[in-house]
């Protein structure tokens, strides 16, 4: 036998060597990633009509995934005739159906009083985290502080945070007696203990993009923040030092995708990405059960609302809505003035027919009718704007409102510890009724105000 064949023979072998250690090299390395989904939606404000499409895109991007959670970012209530007439109790059932492992609290769960939130844990099939709110008698209103999942070989700890705006956004008695601690304070004080039991460390908040930014760069230790409040579209997320920051706009138009990669040498997240999915009702795969659901629910609302009350010949935006309420408030309550915050007209109208749903989808919240008497001298600036060559500092004006905004006259009006005189009359219902009576949102014989940039 010559040397030729050995030698070929010898290569042969050494070249199968080394393709069996590259292989066992790629191997040893892709034993080292784990791979972890995270899906998420935040300010549904009682958005269900595209829960059964937002299901069915949920399941299909957690069945794409070696392993998966479903989170959700808090204000499931408050923007939708289902929601405000069942004081938010439909919501977390269609949302428990949806399959969540998680969620927070948002301020809009406090609409109906804080009292609530504790037939809200008991109607959602998954925890309700948040740290740093608590009751009058000192206990968390939450499931938990935080929770540690057990997900494809890695532990998720998840951390849920709520604005401590919370008093100053609703009606007084809605949480009188409870404390909203700082959420960067409770961060602070709650996530080194958290990071020690976890792998990944995710914080789920309902405080605006900009103070999720604050706490990524303060806290160190937190890989992903799930966010919501500001209903930001963050398309790819942002990233601020080592932290990916998430939130997914509102009302259930997207559902929001992180995926991140686990070194198990290094035992730290070694890449995140995300992504915004749109959820497509017409053309996206949808979950049957959730959509007889939401027809039940639905149902039991729709006759109340689905009379024809008005009409418009052009569509009615949110500050072009502002300024027709201001109006009808004053000509319901005779006042001189009208006040309307412009946070609490959640909805455009389109041209067309008005019906009561409508109004209750451009007012979702509870609150009545109320009167303020002012001297002019106390009245804020864009009130005497408004009032033009009729303005007099000694004169005392009537200005209408809604209980909510005089509860909070201090943020809205400037105005401090001003008498209220309650009209005891749902200010919804009262714009319904103004609406019928007069064919639609425009005043008759009565000019519309000229609103001054008052910026609230």
């Amino acid at each position: 036998m010559s040397a030729a064949p050995a030698a070929v023979r010898v290569l042969r072998a050494a070249a199968a060597l080394l393709v069996l250690g590259l292989g066992l090299r790629a191997d040893a390395a892709a034993a080292r990633v784990l791979r972890l989904r995270i899906v998420h939606t935040n300010d549904l404000h009682g958005h269900v009509e595209r829960a059964a499409a937002t299901a069915g895109l949920a399941a299909r991007l957690r069945a794409e995934a070696d392993a998966a959670l479903f989170l959700d970012a808090g204000d499931c209530i408050s923007g939708t005739p289902v929601s405000t007439a069942f004081q938010g109790r439909p919501i977390f059932d269609v949302l428990s159906a949806l399959r969540y492992d998680a969620g927070t609290l948002g301020n809009h769960e406090f609409d109906h009083g804080h009292a609530l939130v504790a037939e809200f844990r008991e109607r959602a099939s998954f925890p309700l985290l948040c740290a740093n709110a608590r009751g009058p008698d000192g206990a968390l209103l939450a499931d938990g502080e935080s929770h540690v999942f057990e997900v494809g070989g890695l532990r998720v700890g998840v951390l849920g945070l709520v604005t401590a705006e919370v008093p100053r956004m609703t009606a007084r008695a809605a949480t009188a007696g409870c404390t909203f601690e700082a959420p960067l304070e409770a961060a602070k004080r709650l996530v080194p203990e958290l990071r020690a039991r976890c792998d990944v460390l995710v914080l789920l908040t309902h405080v605006g993009v900009e103070e999720d930014a604050a706490l990524a760069g303060a806290v160190p230790g937190i890989d992903v923040i799930v966010g919501g409040h500001s209903h930001t579209e963050l398309r790819t997320g942002l990233l601020v030092g080592s932290t990916r920051i998430v939130q997914a706009r509102s009302n259930g138009a997207f559902v929001g995708v992180v995926d991140l990669e686990y070194d198990t040498q290094a035992r730290r997240v070694a890449t995140t990405t995300a992504r915004l999915e749109r959820v497509d009702p017409e053309s996206g795969p949808r979950d049957g059960a959730v959509q007889e659901l939401v027809d039940a629910w639905e149902a039991r609302v729709a006759d109340q609302v689905a009379e024809v009350i008005g009409r418009t010949s052009r569509r009615l935006d949110r500050r072009a809505l502002r300024e027709r309420l201001e109006a009808i408030l004053a000509d319901l309550a005779d006042a001189d003035l009208g006040y309307q915050n412009a946070s609490g007209v959640r909805a455009d109208v389109a041209a067309g027919d008005i019906s009561i749903r409508h109004v209750w989808e451009v007012l979702p919240f509870d609150g009545t009718l109320v009167r303020l008497r002012v001297r002019g001298r106390d009245l804020p600036a864009f009130a005497r704007e408004r009032l033009g060559a009729r303005y007099d500092p000694a004169h005392e004006y009537t200005l209408a409102t809604s209980s909510y905004v005089a509860d909070q006259q201090s943020k809205y009006l400037g105005l401090r510890d001003v008498p209220v005189e309650d009209t005891g009359r749902q200010l919804r219902d009262e714009v319904v009724g103004w609406v019928r009576s007069h064919g639609g949102f425009d005043p008759e014989g009565r000019p519309l105000p000229r609103r001054a940039a008052d910026g609230k």
